[in-house]
């Protein structure tokens, strides 16, 4: 071949050029959808995640947890909040036993048997299974109290879950399914496969947990240090997983195991990592962020009031939001008349409004909240109760009648001492959450009670505070939540009021004026497994009536979830759809991520379709399987190029030889 002949096909080449360019035209939506499908999200915490290396995916020792389930994790099952069924999740059928459990339950034990589907799997290739819905529950179980439900493995798909006698009613079965089938609201978050040190630990002391021998606290430090040491894929088994980090990003891919990932229109989704409020707020408003929910950034109310246009926003009315926790071991608070003066003093409507208007203040404290799904428990002595409308008269004498003197503007306790207040605010506080503290201090302060708060946001420092007592008057907290079926006491008498944390300090008897000593703790407990729906009704009733009476918490405002979403990255459902009910379900409203990804009710603008492999099953405990690798789409490109490059050049050569 000479260069003259050469030179001659240049034209020839270039028609070819043109035709292969056309032809590549077909890959060009692959191409292009890279970066039309991707979820960018803020993350504020006050310390990045820095890299792949240092990262530990043990959600109780700092990896993604809570603000993420749903994401990464996969959820057993969803609660329809809007008709109170259970939406399958990695559980696609289960079933009651005996057949006549309804009638024997309160003496007999209940099985609760799941199957759990063989399509879905750890972004690792390992399936998902029945052993990683037990390891699941063994590890959880270690942040509550016995009796726990005993669980049987018949296969890697099937499990067995037998309830005490007693714990199963059948007259709230939205929350029995919820705790059962929906696991308590929680993800599947831990892999068998990679726990199995810490999970045969607790199976070979099951008897000795299940009888109080050895508490469940004693677990919690082995958990909390534990390092999972396999694939950090294999660690999670929702629509994405952690695939690298910088100090700026989480970069999140899509699990191609996930069951519903064909459904997933996002390849990817982008964490943003703000170590402050207002690089997350400066984000958003300049539309880099595509969606935002409660639990990554909760923006303040002036942020979200001035959004451009574009960001779509949906108000979640929700039954809960923050309150002041007193601490009964500082002798001071003991008193139910302080604590009562206290509550009178505050003016909730001023610190709502100091929030914005993500908050609203609550009309009566520690009653039930005034939802259409609570309105069976508004008993006529619930409609009753004590508003603690601000009172400032009543409050001193309520002072005086607990031994408090009053002199030079300040107040003091029957020991002389000057009655100060120190209260712990245990994360990060937006704006919000800062004026609203700023409001309670002064009104406080300006009333005789010295008032100063604090931030701490480190875990264990807190959790030694909450197991000691010391180092704290009152803490701001959550209160509240919706467990469908009946009212929610659950974080102020078990999560934060015992199981696994008491920041009360109070044992959770009350005596009332008339000398009647409810027991809460039983109380609740008939909340959750009530005998009849009229004793079901009369627990809340209790409840609600000792607590408002005996005030161990002031909760104070009721704070709406917002979903903000960008319509230039987005299409998803409008505000009056059903889905955003799910904001109520899960942690964070992650659980309405999750449904809204897999039944692709939330696409991007421009929508691509994936593949997802197939997962292999077992038939054993689950260990490593081999897995298919997807070919990158940069290598899949490469590739095709030199193909077409080989086959022009052999055209060129057929041509040339002709001649």
């Amino acid at each position: 071949m000479n260069v003259k002949n050469i030179v001659k096909s240049i034209p020839l080449l270039s028609i070819l050029a043109v035709i292969v360019l056309l032809s590549l035209g077909a890959f060009t939506p692959l191409l292009s959808a890279q970066g039309n499908n991707i979820l960018y999200i803020p993350f504020v915490e006050s310390t990045a995640f820095q890299s792949l290396s240092t990262y530990n995916p043990n959600i109780f020792s700092g990896g993604l947890g809570g603000d993420f389930y749903g994401i990464v994790y996969a959820y057993s099952g969803v609660l329809n909040v809007s008709n109170g069924q259970m939406l399958p999740g990695l559980i696609v059928n289960w079933s009651f036993s005996p057949a006549n459990w309804m009638q024997v339950w309160q003496n007999q034990t209940v099985n609760v048997t799941y199957t759990i589907r063989n399509d879905s799997g750890w972004a690792d290739g390992t399936p998902v299974t029945a052993w990683d819905i037990a390891a699941t529950c063994y590890v959880l179980d270690m942040y509550g109290a016995p009796p726990f439900a005993n669980i049987t493995v018949i296969n890697n798909y099937t499990v067995v879950f037998s309830y005490p006698k007693g714990s199963e009613s059948p007259y709230n079965m939205p929350f029995r399914l919820m705790c059962t089938v929906g696991l308590g609201e929680v993800a599947v978050i831990i892999p068998y496969n990679e726990w199995k040190p810490i999970i045969n630990e607790i199976i070979g002391n099951w008897s000795a947990l299940q009888s109080g021998k050895i508490p469940t606290k004693d677990f919690r430090s082995i958990i909390h240090s534990y390092k999972p040491t396999g694939s950090l894929a294999g660690d999670y088994n929702g629509p994405f997983y952690v695939a690298q980090i910088t100090p700026s990003e989480i970069i999140l891919d899509k699990n191609p195991y996930y069951y519903a990932a064909n459904q997933i229109p996002f390849s990817q989704a982008v964490v943003y990592q703000y170590t402050s409020a207002s690089t997350a707020e400066a984000a958003l408003e300049s539309g880099q962020i595509s969606l935002d929910y409660s639990a990554v950034y909760s923006p303040p109310s002036s942020i979200l009031t001035s959004l451009p246009s574009y960001y779509n926003i949906v108000r979640i009315p929700q039954p809960g939001g923050y309150a002041l926790y007193y601490n009964l071991k500082d002798p001071l608070l003991d008193s139910v008349y302080v604590r009562q003066a206290i509550a009178y003093v505050l003016n909730r409507t001023a610190i709502a409004l100091a929030g914005g208007i993500k908050y609203s203040p609550v009309n009566t404290p520690n009653g039930i909240p005034n939802f259409t799904y609570f309105q069976e428990f508004m008993t006529p002595a619930v409609s009753n109760l004590n508003h603690y409308n601000v009172n400032l008269s009543l409050a001193k004498v309520l002072l005086e009648k607990a031994g408090f003197t009053f002199s030079n503007g300040e107040w003091y306790a029957p020991n002389g001492s000057e009655f100060t207040l120190n209260i712990m605010v245990p994360f990060s506080p937006g704006p919000g959450v800062t004026n609203m503290m700023d409001i309670i201090t002064n009104e406080l302060t300006s009333f005789g009670i010295k008032t100063t708060y604090f931030v701490s946001t480190t875990t264990s420092t807190n959790h030694e505070m909450y197991d000691t007592g010391k180092g704290y008057d009152m803490v701001l907290q959550n209160w509240g939540g919706y467990f469908p079926g009946t009212v929610d006491w659950g974080l102020p008498l078990s999560y934060l009021g015992g199981y696994p944390f008491n920041v009360t300090q109070w044992n959770h008897l009350v005596t009332l004026p008339n000398g009647t000593t409810y027991n809460l703790t039983k109380l609740y407990q008939e909340t959750s497994s009530p005998n009849s729906t009229q004793q079901l009704i009369s627990a809340n009733d209790q409840i609600a009536y000792a607590m408002n009476y005996f005030i161990p918490i002031i909760p104070l405002v009721k704070e709406n979830a917002f979903f903000v979403y960008n319509s230039k990255d987005i299409v998803a459902p409008p505000a009056n759809s059903w889905i955003y009910q799910e904001e109520l379900y899960g942690i964070g409203g992650t659980a309405l991520l999750q449904v809204g990804l897999s039944y692709s009710l939330f696409t991007p603008v421009s929508v691509t379709t994936t593949t997802t492999p197939p997962v292999t099953t077992t038939t054993t405990p689950p260990s490593t399987v081999t897995t298919t690798t997807s070919v990158p789409p940069t290598l899949l490109y490469s590739v095709i190029a030199v193909i077409i490059v080989v086959i022009v050049v052999a055209a060129v050569v057929l041509l040339l030889r002709r001649r």
